[in-house]
């Protein structure tokens, strides 16, 4: 593998007007696009530890309000459910006839991310590597790379004794992180050690997170070894904000299944995500020149993403993309103020890339060069690029959404109410009706109205997807 890529520059404006300063910033799409074509007999193996949240709530039956109302009914006349708690949430325990009916037609989450797994497990390659550890109040190894190279059979085995809470030691009930992951970076490190691969750690959580600082030094810890981590977040009780944090600090994927059936369809497009990764480790660096000023710089392929960190050194801002994959390629949103400069084409800033490449030990550098078009003529300066325009007004909504979020941590509610109305309008504009309709939904929920946790979950995850959806003219990732 080459590790070869192709990295094309599109601005918003086709001309910057000439010997004056603009009033508004300046945007350009950095598209990188990774060699086409991996095949699959070409691909790296990967190095995969899954980590599975086993607390209470991932055995309990997810069910809708109606149904639950249905089979409160039916468990009441029958004298069949008594009331507790899981995960320190209210819970209903089923007995009797009733929990053999709802088996027969309700899966529990656990169950559908057991059969998840094991569709990811039939993807591999002999040589690919994966470890899975299941983690409550306390943290148990599911199997290791070396026992499902050598008894497959064997960890299936295992999976099923996780599905149906038959582990050979008791992990209790609740939802302790950290211990989790640490076993599962040791788990990389050591068979990264082995091979030369794409190392990925996935969590599959439907809970809220109990040790958050532990797990925040974990997860700082795994970055710090360059392994990104993946976030599934299951349902609508889990803290979205948290597994965004951890899936954005090391640069992973954040997913979210709304429902527990998504789970497969998550995992597969981690999977497809994962098998077409072709440089790894990627970092940019840019910096403006003859006096044009980098104010900002952002990802929004995949997903709309603010840096958790920008180093900035000699004019120069530095950051870490992370893996690049050619089925969902990356883009870089670069905020410039232009220099003043004549008529004529004029270099403004300058754009470094650094990377690994996939299954081996070399490194790869590119270097691309930021230009724009200076120019009087009234024609070429109210034309206008429409897929960066677009791909700018939908991440103006990520990042007030982002703002939004950060007023309510603060308690500064109208604040938030502020910021979620203006990306609501710009929603508007672009024709999201939905989303638009979602953010409206919490607006009347900050005003004293009824919250709704899967409306809330549904927003982020949409406003993180909207780099991806549809313009104009230049082709989308798929």
């Amino acid at each position: 593998m080459t590790g070869s890529l192709d990295i094309r520059v599109a601005l918003n404006r086709s001309a910057v007007p000439a010997d004056q300063y603009l009033e508004e910033p300046l945007y350009a799409v950095l598209d990188i696009i990774p060699e086409a074509d991996l095949a699959e007999a070409d691909r790296p193996p990967l190095n995969l530890a899954l980590v599975v949240d086993s607390s209470a709530t991932m055995h309990n039956f997810q069910l809708t309000d109606e149904e639950r109302d249905f089979w409160l009914t039916l468990a009441v006349s029958r004298d069949e459910m008594e009331r507790g708690q899981a995960d320190e949430r209210h819970a209903i325990y089923w007995s009797g006839q009733t929990l053999a009916d709802m088996q027969a037609v309700v899966r529990k989450p656990m169950s559908l991310a057991v059969e998840a797994i094991k569709s990811l497990l039939q993807s591999l390659r002999p040589s690919d590597k994966i470890t899975v550890i299941a983690f409550a109040d306390q943290v148990h190894s599911v199997f290791g790379a070396a026992d499902w190279a050598t008894f497959p059979d064997q960890c299936l085995a295992q999976l099923d004794l996780l599905r149906d809470q038959r582990l050979p030691v008791d992990i209790g009930t609740g939802t302790y992180m950290a211990a989790a992951l640490r076993l599962a970076g040791e788990a990389l490190q050591q068979n990264a050690a082995e091979a030369q691969g794409i190392n990925r750690l996935i969590v599959i959580s439907d809970g809220i997170v109990q040790d958050p600082d532990a797990t925040m030094l974990a997860v700082s810890a795994i970055q710090d070894q360059g392994y990104a981590i993946t976030t599934l977040g299951v349902g609508d009780e889990f803290d979205e904000e948290f597994l965004i944090r951890v899936a954005d600090n090391s640069r992973g994927e954040y997913h979210y299944a709304a429902t527990s059936e998504q789970i497969t369809q998550r995992l597969t497009e981690e999977m497809t995500s994962l098998q077409t990764v072709s440089v790894t480790d990627m970092y940019i660096a840019v910096r403006g020149l003859g006096g044009t000023v980098i104010q900002d710089i952002a990802l929004v392929r995949p997903a709309m993403t603010l840096f958790e960190e920008v180093f900035t050194e000699n004019d120069w801002m530095r950051a870490r993309i992370g893996d690049v994959s050619g089925a969902a390629p990356v883009a870089v949103l670069v905020q410039l103020a232009p220099t003043s400069q004549p008529q004529g084409r004029h270099p403004m800033a300058e754009a470094q890339f650094t990377w690994a490449v996939a299954g081996g030990t070399h490194r790869g550098k590119t270097q691309i060069m930021i230009e724009a078009e200076f120019s009087s003529d009234p024609l070429r300066l109210a034309r206008t690029d429409e897929d960066v325009s677009a791909l700018v007004d939908r991440f103006s909504v990520y990042r007030m959404e982002r703002e939004a979020q950060r007023a309510q941590e603060r308690g500064d509610v109208e604040k938030a109410r502020e910021k979620l109305g203006a990306a609501t309008r710009q929603l508007r504009k672009i024709g999201e009706e939905q989303l638009a309709e979602d953010m409206e939904g919490q607006i009347a929920a900050l005003s004293g109205a009824a919250q709704d946790a899967a409306r809330v979950k549904r927003i982020k995850a949409t406003t993180r997807r909207l780099g991806s959806a549809p313009t104009t003219g230049r082709p989308e990732p798929q």
